[in-house]
Parts: C-alpha cells; sequence; structure tokens
C-alpha cells in the first residue's frame, strides 16, 4: 500500500525535501531537552519556574496570535506567486518584514505597560511576589516578540525557495544560546538568567536567515510597498489570525486553569509537551511544512487531481508513522520523563506528574498531525475561514473538558482537554476536505482515505 502511494505521487520527493526538517529537529531536539534538563536541574517544577513558563509564554502567545501565526500559514501561498521573479520576491519580502518589525515594537510597546494586568490575566493562581517575578521576566523577553515574528517572514520566503533547513538550523542557536546564559550567569542572576538567553537566542535566528536569503537572491531593503499582493495577504490573514489565535489562546487557558491547582503543575504540563513535540517535529513538522510550499504551487496551477493525491498520500504516511510512535510513547511516558528531567531539584513527584500529562499528550499525536497538516491543506488552497471556524468549536470542547476533567483528575484533566481539542479539529477538517475535494474535483473521491 504505501509503496503504491509513494510511487503515484512521488512522495520520496516529498520526505527527501523535509529532510532537512527532520536533521535540524535531530540536531536541536537534544539540545532543546539539554535546555529544559539544566532548566529542571537548576529550578525544578517550582513556582518560580512557573512565572518563567508564564512569562515566556505570553511574548510568544501574542507574536503567534497576531503576527507570525496568521502569517506562517499564508506566506508561502503569497510568495508563490512570485517565487520565478526575484526583484519582486525581494520587494515583497522587505515590505513583510518591515511592516512586521513596526508592527512588533507598537506591541511591545504596549505589552510592557500592560504587564502586570497580562500576568494577572494568564496566572490568576499566582502568588502576589511571584507575579511580580513574572513580570520583570515578560518585560525583559518582549524582545521576542518581534524577532520571533522577522524569523517568520524569514522562513516563509526561504520555504518557498524550497530551503528549509536555515529556519530549522535556527532552533540549535537558540538552544545553545539559552544554555549557555543558563549555565555561567544563573549564579549571579538566577532565573533571570534564562529571560536574557531567550532574548539573545531569538536574535541570533533572525541574523543567521539572512546569509541563506542573500544565496537565494533574495534582498532586504527597509520598504513598504506591497502593490497587487496585499488584498489577497489580507483576505487571507483575517482567518488566519482567528485560527491561530483558537490554537494559542487554547493553550494559554490550560496553563492558567493549571494556576488553580498546585505550585508546580503548569511546570509539569510545560515538561510533557516538549517531550510530546520530539515526535511531532520529526514526523508530523516536516511533512506538513513541505506539503503546504508543494500544494500552494500545484493549487497556482490549477491541478486539483494532484492536490487531492498528494494531501491523501501524505495523510496515510502520517497516520503510518504516527500511532506506532504515540502507543510505545506513552507505555515508556515515565521512564522517558526520569531519563531527561529526574535531576538536581526535579524530584520523583515532578517526573510522575510529568509522565502523566505526557502519556495523555502522546495518545494524541496522530489527531495533532491530522489537524496541524489538514489546517495547510486548506492554506495552500487560499481557505483561511474552514481551520478558524474549526477551531472555535474545538476551543469550546477544549475548555469544557478542562473545567469539567479538571476537577476529577487535576492535571491530567487540562491535557485530556488539549487531546479533545486535537480530536475534534482533526476530524472534522477531514470530514470538511473531503466535501472541499468533491467541489474542486467533482466525481470520483473514493481515493480519499478513511478513519476508523
Amino acid at each position: 500500500m504505501l509503496s503504491q502511494l509513494t510511487g503515484r505521487i512521488r512522495l520520496p520527493s516529498l520526505m527527501r525535501r523535509g529532510l532537512p526538517i527532520v536533521m535540524a529537529t535531530i540536531v536541536s531536539r537534544p539540545l532543546g531537552y539539554i535546555r529544559a534538563a539544566i532548566q529542571a536541574w537548576q529550578f525544578g517544577a517550582t513556582a518560580a519556574m512557573d512565572a518563567f513558563v508564564l512569562a515566556f509564554s505570553v511574548p510568544s502567545f501574542l507574536q503567534v496570535i497576531l503576527l507570525s501565526g496568521p502569517l506562517s500559514g499564508v506566506l508561502v501561498p503569497t510568495f508563490s506567486a512570485v517565487r520565478d521573479d526575484r526583484d519582486a520576491l525581494s520587494q515583497l519580502f522587505s515590505s513583510l518584514f518591515t511592516a512586521c518589525l513596526l508592527a512588533s515594537i507598537m506591541l511591545g510597546l504596549v505589552a510592557g505597560i500592560a504587564a502586570p494586568v497580562l500576568m494577572h490575566l494568564v496566572g490568576p493562581g499566582l502568588a502576589p511576589d511571584i507575579r511580580d517575578l513574572a513580570v520583570f521576566l515578560f518585560r525583559l523577553m518582549l524582545p521576542m516578540l518581534a524577532l520571533q515574528a522577522l524569523l517568520s517572514v524569514c522562513k516563509g520566503a526561504l520555504n518557498t525557495l524550497d530551503s528549509y533547513g536555515p529556519p530549522e538550523y535556527a532552533q540549535v542557536a537558540f538552544n545553545i544560546i539559552f544554555i549557555s546564559a543558563a549555565l555561567l550567569l544563573t549564579p549571579y542572576l538566577g532565573i533571570t538568567s534564562l529571560a536574557l538567553g531567550a532574548s539573545l537566542g531569538a536574535l541570533a535566528q533572525v541574523i543567521l536567515q539572512f546569509p541563506y536569503l542573500r544565496r537565494h537572491g533574495v534582498r532586504y531593503r527597509p520598504v513598504l510597498r506591497f502593490k497587487a499582493h496585499i488584498k489577497p495577504m489580507l483576505t487571507l490573514l483575517q482567518w488566519a489570525f482567528l485560527s491561530t489565535m483558537v490554537v494559542t489562546f487554547g493553550g494559554q487557558i490550560d496553563r492558567a486553569l493549571a494556576s488553580l491547582l498546585f505550585p508546580g503543575a503548569i511546570s509539569a504540563l510545560f515538561y510533557a509537551f516538549l517531550l510530546f513535540m520530539l515526535p511531532a517535529s520529526l514526523v508530523v513538522i516536516p511533512l506538513s511544512t513541505v506539503l503546504l510550499t508543494d500544494l500552494a504551487v500545484v493549487y497556482q496551477n490549477g491541478d486539483m487531481a494532484t492536490l487531492r493525491r498528494r494531501v491523501t498520500s501524505t495523510l496515510c504516511l502520517m497516520l503510518l508513522l504516527t500511532v506506532p510512535v504515540a502507543a510505545a510513547g506513552a507505555l515508556l511516558a515515565e521512564p522517558l520523563t526520569r531519563l531527561v528531567y529526574e535531576y538536581g531539584r526535579f524530584q520523583t513527584a515532578d517526573t510522575i506528574r510529568t509522565a502523566q500529562a505526557l502519556q495523555i499528550f502522546l495518545l494524541g499525536l496522530p489527531f495533532y498531525g491530522g489537524m496541524h497538516m489538514l489546517s495547510r491543506c486548506f492554506y495552500a488552497i487560499h481557505d483561511t475561514k474552514t481551520p478558524a471556524v474549526v477551531g472555535f468549536v474545538a476551543l469550546a470542547v477544549n475548555i469544557t473538558g478542562d473545567l469539567i476533567l479538571m476537577q476529577i483528575f487535576s492535571h491530567r484533566g487540562i491535557a485530556m482537554g488539549r487531546l479533545a481539542f486535537w480530536l475534534v479539529s482533526s476530524c472534522t477538517l477531514y470530514i470538511l476536505f473531503r466535501q472541499r475535494c468533491r467541489q474542486l474535483l467533482p466525481g470520483d473521491t473514493s481515493n480519499l482515505p478513511t478513519i476508523s
């Protein structure tokens, strides 16, 4: 079956183009776990670590929901229209880069002023001194607002030109700088060293993209000149913004509710999700990243039959890879958590709590993969509305599940709510994409996969 699928749509080419992402993940993820292990060793799953996790998550949340998140789904389809004209691509890239820089600076100033209110909203259960610490750390990490958004623009341009490695390898630089700051500065600055390392690492990520952009003939000039590309891009962005808001807002709600449980609940979910992202980064993200570029070009050429076949085969491959990994990972969650984290101030009780959440996250891996990939499929055919609407429905399920299940299963209930979000999103998007295929290519849809 797999050989038939790969032969039908040249799937080895798809996998080969995604290989740089896999290789970058293989290099960067171990560093990411070393980074997390050092955090666990130095600060454990404590109230201070809760403050850092919240302070770190809010700049990421703001830039993802307002800047890089909406852009990530529409940049490749937008850049694809001018990918063969380097002057036009450079102008569009420069305009988007400048616009993101200006918007993120303005957003950062507002967020810095509103920091106490923001920290109260995302951590209502924090003690006053811990909340003050979170405000201080948050302000130190505000440069990440601009830097992560700019990295997304660079990544969109490079991915359009089939260059997938540089944006992913940038994470290696981030981890190295973060680890160095944690090891060298913690004796003097305490948990503040983590915030400084995060901001410096984000700066390095952006700087490293420019040699690769120049190699591909893409030059940056400080201009704001969108011409004909701005109107269709804004149409896509308005729904992509809502779709991104749903996903990131759900994570913030999970953390806010976890703050009401016990000290360290936020950290346990944070550490568990980091481990969950290893298989997701090795399988789901490479396939969906390359697929978005592939489908954007295919849709631009109007070849709907090829588009449908590529989506079908990639979904089948994703399920074949994620289901066994999810089952094995759920069984090995506790020893894996102990191996990675149980050092220094990270105690046996922390391991058990983190492993409990990890088991639930891993059981949702196939549904996370389906949600991620099917959203990109809709983006590639210039439909950002459908993932947004589906996301709102799934978010309602997520919040309801959190509120009910956390009363019974504590922090595990919040992990279950997140799993419900992935399940509802992936299954609904799958059904709707089948219907869209019938509209784009009337007639036979029998070779679309079925989920049972």
